[in-house]
């Protein structure tokens, strides 16, 4: 049977060769499967198209049918369908969402790059929009896309709650990428357009699909989440 890669945001890895292998990782960590089987569904193609098409319990069978073991993970099982219940209220967007390792060739369009290290090379544009001054410079010596894609960075440096905190130089960040150069103002009109959650993350269920694509790292992990419209995916889909 072929075998199909499972990612989703988890503490020490995030990229698995089947979920079987996933949920066999995910038990010893503290809190087990509950913790992590929304993430699962939502940041891997198959499940989240399943979840949106067929509703919580196609998505359940699914599990279930790559990974039996999972029938009896019933503490998991009805924490998702608690979480589902409280997102009904909002959507499953048409686009894809996923979880990649950062350090992987990662598709945008036609464009390749060589992980994440490569796409902030090639920032042309970068800014914190909460700067009161001057929000947004020009990165000079940045690596010019042979494709003529073109990167912008959208960061939030990490917050300063005590001494520890000085000197830690992390940031949250947002790539955006788009065809034509970009400008500041069309840099405002990502941030004004997408909203952040939680640590400055813009992927999530309600980004205008005009303005898709858009990775998020949050600066110190080894995966970023990727939001593409549905006909990006066909060639790197998990």
């Amino acid at each position: 049977m072929e075998k199909k890669k499972v990612c989703f945001p988890c503490y020490g890895g995030c990229e698995f060769w089947n979920l079987k292998e996933a949920l066999n990782y995910v038990k010893q960590m503290p809190g087990g499967l509950s913790v992590y089987i929304m993430d699962i569904v939502l940041y891997n193609i198959r499940f989240r198209d399943c979840l949106r098409e067929e509703g919580i319990e196609g998505v359940i069978k699914k599990l279930i049918d790559e990974a039996p073991e999972i029938a009896y993970e019933t503490d998991a099982l009805d924490n998702l369908k608690e979480k589902w219940r409280d997102r009904m209220k909002e959507r499953i967007a048409d686009y894809d969402i996923r979880c990649l390792p950062k350090d992987d060739w990662i598709l945008i369009e036609d464009c390749l790059f060589d992980g994440l290290n490569d796409i902030d090379s090639q920032a042309e544009i970068y800014g914190n929009p909460r700067h009161l001054f001057q929000k947004w410079y020009t990165r000079e010596g940045y690596i010019r896309n042979p494709a003529g894609m073109h990167v912008g960075d959208i960061y939030e440096n990490y917050p300063v709650f005590d001494s520890y905190d000085v000197g830690d130089n992390r940031c949250y960040h947002n790539y955006v990428f788009s065809r034509v150069p970009l400008t500041e103002k069309m840099m405002e009109e990502y941030c004004n357009k997408i909203s952040s959650h939680f640590n400055n993350c813009m992927v999530h269920e309600d980004i205008p699909e005009s303005l898709l694509p858009i990775i998020y790292y949050n600066g110190d992990s080894d995966y970023v989440l990727l939001a593409t419209a549905k006909q990006n995916n066909k060639k790197n889909s998990i």
